[in-house]
């Protein structure tokens, strides 16, 4: 196959305003989407996330799709990531940046690896039902 023969079956054409809006309003969808989820699903205090991460699976709010839950996690995953390199640039050793914690058994989460981790539980909880 040759470079035309390429560019045929590949059917190009220039991305345009209209391309780039699309895009935008689903972005803006899919975040507002996930925002929706993430509340739903994490409550509004430690206790909540808490409660979550003790129970055999987490309480999964109705309405969402299990690729909703795989656009949180990636999101989770980003966050966690961003706040480590963040700690890392700093110079600092995680201990000391305060952050809540939230304790279940002998394990200890900061508030978005909790978050992270009743995620990664709901998704495993719907894959297998």
């Amino acid at each position: 196959m040759d470079e035309e023969e390429f560019d045929a079956l590949m059917n190009w054409r220039p991305f345009g305003t209209g391309d780039a809006m699309r895009l935008f309003a689903q972005a803006r969808a899919d975040t507002g989407l996930v925002m929706a989820l993430g509340s739903a699903l994490w409550g509004t205090t430690s206790e909540y996330l808490q409660r979550q991460l003790l129970a055999p699976h987490p309480e999964i709010p109705s309405g969402f799709e299990l690729a909703d839950f795989r656009k949180l996690l990636q999101f989770t995953a980003r966050l966690n990531a961003a706040l480590m390199a963040l700690q890392r640039a700093r110079g600092l050793h995680p201990a000391v940046i305060p952050n809540p914690v939230v304790l279940v058994g002998t394990r200890s989460f900061t508030f978005w690896e909790a978050r992270h981790e009743i995620v990664l539980r709901a998704i495993d909880y719907l894959e297998d039902r």
